[in-house]
């Protein structure tokens, strides 16, 4: 019987994505998230957090480290990884297992808007303020703005024509 190794996961980063270079060029971003799961014992709302070691590589690394940060909502489509190594320092058998990125996909807050000068300089205040929006009476509507009109007779059933679709 065959085996498949596939992993989903949506959550927020725990710390900041650290971009590195490989000898031969590749690149690879590692980082952590923190997925949240919501159950009732008792009649008492719960929550459990697991926390879980991300790498990815190649233009997904270099992008990944470039737009993302601690705190920002991401879906992550990947593998499974268990590493096994002796520790140098304590010469005990050591281990891990991580989840290797194979799509990693931004994910947007509610009103999210955030400018490089926000990213760079820490800042991450994802609500745009109230007093930054135009007034009511010069804003438009977006079916004001791009279409036109609909026209009355665009589903009048005495205007119906046949098509050649067979079903």
């Amino acid at each position: 019987m065959g085996s498949m190794n596939k992993v989903f996961l949506l959550g927020n980063m725990t710390r900041d994505p650290e971009l590195r270079y490989t000898p031969g060029g590749a690149a690879v971003c590692e980082f952590g998230i923190a997925v949240n799961r919501k159950f009732t014992v008792n009649n008492q709302e719960r929550e459990d957090t697991c926390f879980v070691d991300i790498v990815v590589w190649g233009k997904q690394a270099e992008t990944t480290s470039r737009f993302l940060s601690k705190g920002s909502p991401v879906l992550i489509e990947g593998r499974l990884q268990f590493d096994q190594w002796e520790d140098k320092e304590s010469g005990s058998r050591r281990s891990r297992l991580r989840v290797v990125a194979e799509r990693v996909q931004f994910m947007s807050r509610v009103g999210a808007g955030r400018d490089d000068d926000q990213r760079d300089s820490g800042q991450r205040d994802f609500q745009k303020p109230a007093d930054q929006s135009p007034p009511d009476e010069t804003r438009e509507t977006a079916h004001e703005s791009k279409f036109p009109p609909m026209p009355k007779s665009a589903f009048d059933p005495a205007n119906e024509v046949e098509d050649d679709i067979p079903f």
